[in-house]
């Protein structure tokens, strides 16, 4: 994973934590996130852009969570951070290098990218929430 997914799901995870309270910043989750409210963002608008996020200006405004968090699989925030995940470039497609078709281990880098890919898919933002020990702010569920 790239350094800016980790990112996403620290200020997502940030978000879950506070769902019933105000939005947070860019500020607040570069801060939650450890990174520049700059690179925090960019980030924001991806997710944003994929409707795990919404946002909204103003005093009052910020970044909520779009969705409740157990309808936010890990694999669409992946995807929609820094694109597709691709173990080996072969998975891309058998144009990507000229042996796709005869190599062994096409099937095996195929293989790992479903299971990864499977993982991802089968958790969700509630299930790291609840699997940090942390309850939302207002002692609800997450």
């Amino acid at each position: 994973m790239k350094r800016n997914t980790g990112y996403g799901l620290r200020a997502l995870i940030a978000l879950a934590l506070h769902e019933d309270e105000s939005a947070m910043t860019a500020e607040e989750l570069a801060d939650a996130a450890d990174t520049t409210v700059d690179f925090m963002h960019k980030i924001m608008q991806s997710l944003r852009d994929r409707g795990i996020v919404e946002s909204k200006r103003g005093p009052s405004g910020g970044f909520r969570l779009a969705r409740d968090p157990g309808e936010i699989n890990l694999l669409e925030v992946v995807t929609a951070v820094q694109g597709p995940i691709n173990v080996n470039r072969c998975v891309i497609g058998l144009e990507a290098c000229d042996r796709a078709v005869s190599c062994p281990l096409r099937p095996t880098w195929l293989g790992m990218q479903n299971v990864l890919e499977q993982g991802l898919k089968s958790t969700t933002l509630a299930d790291i929430v609840g699997a940090t020990g942390c309850a939302p702010a207002d002692g609800s569920e997450v």
